[in-house]
């Protein structure tokens, strides 16, 4: 790179040169010297280079430390600005597909009652309005009719809302309805998380909420150090923007139930509360039912703007026994005896202190101990599909056993008789080994009467 100066200098001057830089002289009327200095850049190509990397080097840390300082607001922009709108580009058709049938489903049903006041519907009639993709989705929940009806209540006002302002001609604003913010309280296994989700998948359906659920607990929200929790909770509700934000155990969050002498949770419920009157995100806070009525008698704010509470009830022997045929049915098995059958079994080998206690988590363990039981019998060399996948009476009964002594309780108890019989089925390995059984304790009678027999006669000598 050449750089040329033009200087006036006195006419006395001569030429000279000072490191490397040529000096041309030329004289002019006014007795100066015209001079030109060239002055050649010495900068060689690989310092350019190192320049260019020092500055750029500069402007990657200048970014990295905004995006540090602004992450959570910076990731909520780009997700609001780019990936909803992207998102539901690319799957408005399957989102309007699904819309189509939930609005389908509720228009149906008011026409199936409309029709039914004046004229009954036949059965052929009746099963052109059963399919409900809602009620195919509630179906996976057992119990919780209060929790069921309050999502039918929220479908519906979406559907009535369109209807209005298709009746209205249009000219209706459309308003922007939010989803109520919720209280999920019961023991544990009652089925609180999985009704979070479902209810996230729900509304995303029916569109409330744009993106999924975010589930964190109190370590997610509360730091350590001052001035820490605020951003942390900050970052977790821009995450859950435009989605449902699912907090367990949020009684851990009141500061009569931290551990410690300090505590920030109160700061976090405090931030929380900021984004509950916008309705966005959706937020559920899940707990025992003690410590939930604890939690929410701290801030009475708190309490007023979770008006839509619901109580999880500790499952029942007929429930327990529903929730076992669905996860048999889940995993693609097939159960060998009917909903009384495994019903009576749970009633027999748990006592109602353990079944409240498990709840949900003892058709869980129930079905993994049957698998177990089930390998143990199958012979790999012979087994045909039907039967590698069919959960017995007996495979039950043997799980159990297991399962009581695993949880504590393994008191004998005697067998009880099967209530369906005709549902037994035992393949020709299991009559084989079930006659190699009975021929063993029949000798093992044979040797204890034996046995006997000695014990007498050593009595009378």
């Amino acid at each position: 790179m050449v750089k040329t100066y033009h200087i006036m200098v006195p006419s006395e001057s001569e030429d000279f040169f000072v490191n490397g830089t040529t000096t041309t002289t030329t004289h002019n009327e006014s007795s100066t010297l015209l001079t030109t200095i060239k002055i050649v850049n010495e900068l060689e190509t690989g310092d350019a280079a190192s320049l260019i990397a020092f500055f750029v080097f500069l402007f990657a840390m200048v970014c990295v430390a905004v995006c540090v300082y602004y992450g959570s607001g910076l990731r909520l922009w780009v997700r609001q600005t780019l990936v909803f709108p992207c998102r539901r580009l690319c799957c408005e058709g399957e989102r309007n597909r699904l819309w189509q049938l939930h609005k389908v489903a509720v228009m149906n049903a008011d026409r199936a009652l409309s029709v039914e006041l004046r004229n009954p519907l036949n059965e052929e009639e009746r099963s052109e309005t059963d399919f409900d993709p809602l009620e195919a989705q509630l179906s996976t929940l057992v119990g919780l009719e209060p929790l069921k009806n309050e999502i039918r209540a929220l479908r519906r006002t979406l559907v009535v809302e369109e209807q209005r302002r298709r009746v209205l001609g249009g000219t209706k604003k459309a308003l922007k309805t939010h989803a109520p913010h919720m209280i999920f309280r019961g023991n544990p296994g009652t089925g609180k998380t999985h009704a979070a989700r479902l209810i996230a998948r729900l509304l995303k359906e029916l569109g409330y909420v744009n993106g999924d659920i975010v589930e964190v607990q109190r370590a997610d929200l509360v730091a350590g150090y001052v001035g820490q929790t605020q951003h942390k909770t900050r970052a977790v509700i821009n995450r859950a923007k435009g989605a449902v934000l699912f907090v367990d155990e949020a009684y851990a969050l009141a500061p009569k139930f931290a551990e410690g002498g300090r505590d920030f949770g109160s700061e976090a419920i405090q931030e929380l509360m900021r984004d509950l009157t916008s309705g966005d995100p959706v937020v559920i806070l899940a707990g025992y039912t003690a410590e939930m009525e604890r939690f929410l008698a701290v801030n009475p704010g708190l309490s007023r703007r979770f008006q839509v509470r619901f109580t999880f009830h500790d499952y029942s022997y007929g429930e327990l026994a529903a929730i076992f045929t669905k996860i048999v049915a889940r995993k693609n098995y097939r159960l060998d005896a009917s909903a009384s059958d495994v019903e009576a079994l749970l009633q027999h080998h748990f006592d109602p202190d353990l079944c409240r206690k498990w709840n949900g988590g003892l058709p869980e363990g129930l079905f993994r101990r049957a698998q177990d039981a089930l390998a143990r019998r199958l012979n790999v060399m012979t087994m045909s599909a039907e039967v590698a996948l069919t959960i017995t009476y007996d495979d039950i009964t043997q799980a159990s056993r297991i399962l009581r002594a695993t949880l504590g309780d393994a008191s004998p108890r005697p067998t009880p008789r099967r209530q369906l019989r005709r549902h037994r089925r035992r393949t020709p390995g299991d009559a084989a080994s079930g006659g190699a059984a009975s021929g063993a304790s029949g000798a093992s009678g044979a040797a204890s009467g034996a046995s006997g027999a000695s014990g007498a006669a050593s009595g009378a000598s």
